[in-house]
């Protein structure tokens, strides 16, 4: 996932690994960022960390790539709006998928990147999934700074404040 401002590219561990993994050239300030200390292990218990980018050129590079999932685009969707663009993406991957396997196998073997591309499609169904069970609390994810939680989650720890507030106050 990536959260775009004017001046900065936040983007998760996540998707910086599954870059790395995709034939697209990744400017080498980008790579130095997460990679240039030596072996960087990517797992489980920091995979939703955020990584910062201030350049121009690599905030421009972030916001041209479609498949990563743009947080402020989808952090205020309902659940069932989540699920009909996740459909919506898979619809687009089948339908590459049965253009690519109606081909001949001379065909198939010129047009190779429509595998990348429903790969790509994979990723980001999976991230929007993650993004939907960030708003269902199955998944932590710490915001950078000065970035909104969706506007359920804010509503669900305003609720859970007043409720420990009335607690508190019926313990006196």
């Amino acid at each position: 996932m990536k959260i775009i401002t004017d001046s900065v590219a936040y983007v998760q561990k996540n998707d910086i690994a599954y870059l790395n993994l995709t034939d697209r050239a990744i400017p080498a300030s980008i790579f130095m960022k997460l990679f240039g200390n030596g072996i960087v292990i990517i797992n489980d218990s920091n995979r939703y960390e955020f990584v910062e980018f201030e350049a121009p050129e690599e905030i421009e590079f972030f916001k041209s790539i479609d498949w990563m999932i743009d947080y402020n685009e989808v952090k205020d969707l309902s659940e069932e709006e989540t699920i009909e663009l996740a459909c919506s993406i898979a619809e687009e991957q089948n339908s590459i998928a049965q253009r690519f396997n109606s081909m001949t196998p001379e065909e198939r073997e010129n047009n190779m990147s429509m595998v990348s591309q429903c790969e790509l499609l994979d990723f980001k169904i999976y991230s929007l999934r993650d993004v939907l069970w960030f708003k269902q609390g199955h998944i932590k994810m710490e915001l950078p700074e000065g970035v909104d939680f969706p506007t359920e989650i804010e509503q669900e720890k305003g609720i859970r404040k007043w409720i420990k507030t009335m607690f508190n106050k019926k313990k006196k």
